[in-house]
């Protein structure tokens, strides 16, 4: 059975995006066959991989049997946003279970992980994905408001065990991290001391190399793959793996 890793935090900016399609090449680069589930409407996983958004989501279209996709990125493939989500996401949509059942129909569990791509926000789309997630990641850049929002990602978390009692934290990561700043020492120590949460040892430095690959629709991995962006996600990789994240 597939590990299903939603990636989500309702600010935007935090390298949500980045750490779902980074984190699933440096799985891939491991030997694991990897799906990345794009439900954002601003579709950067779909684009960042190469890919154009879809009319319908086939994540969540009802019924949807078809949908995934290779992607040029080997051991990476990928359902692609749809053009419905936007809506999608303001009306919602008719089960919290809707995502669940069509990752199901669409062969997911043949995957050794999947990671969704959440959008910044804790509606129906981002509801979805922790009721068909085994365990949250959760990045936030080092500074102050995206902690402040932590807690209301941790609540919205704990309701949706009332439908997914299985889900857990699988780890808070610390991105865009700047070993120079004060703040982002403030931060990590805060993050590190208080949180009951598990927080992942690995961060995230920022790095413009981070910024620039999905403009090139590559990973930092591969565009850049000395830089400490590429480091940063490849010890992720490994300690995700150690914690038995990834399958």
């Amino acid at each position: 059975m597939s590990a299903i890793l939603c990636v989500a935090n309702q600010k935007g900016g935090v390298g949500k995006t980045t750490t779902a399609t980074c984190l699933a090449h440096a799985l891939a680069l491991s030997g694991r066959e990897v799906l990345v589930v794009d439900i954002d409407p601003q579709a950067n996983a779909t684009s960042g991989m190469g890919l154009a958004p879809v009319a319908a989501s086939p994540a969540l279209a009802p019924g949807g049997r078809d949908g995934i996709v290779p992607t040029a990125w080997p051991g990476v493939s990928a359902v692609p946003a749809g053009l419905d989500l936007e809506r999608l996401a303001v009306r919602g949509l008719p089960s919290v279970l809707a995502l669940k059942g069509n990752l199901a129909r669409l062969g997911a569990g043949r995957f050794a992980a999947v990671l969704i791509d959440c959008p910044p926000s804790l509606g129906p789309l981002t509801q979805n994905a922790l009721a068909a997630a085994s365990a949250a990641i959760i990045p936030i850049q080092c500074e102050y408001y995206p902690l402040e929002g932590l807690v209301q990602l941790l609540a919205a978390v704990e309701r949706a065990r009332q439908t997914n009692a299985g889900l857990r934290v699988g780890g808070v990561l610390l991105t865009m991290y700047d070993p120079a700043s004060d703040l982002a020492r403030e931060v990590e120590t805060e993050v590190r001391t208080k949180l009951a949460e598990p927080v992942f040892r690995t961060v995230i430095p920022r790095d413009p190399a981070v910024a620039e690959a999905p403009s090139h629709c590559l990973s930092v991995l591969d565009y850049a793959p000395r830089s400490p962006g590429a480091r940063g996600y490849a010890e992720l990789a490994v300690e995700v793996i150690a914690a038995g994240l990834a399958g």
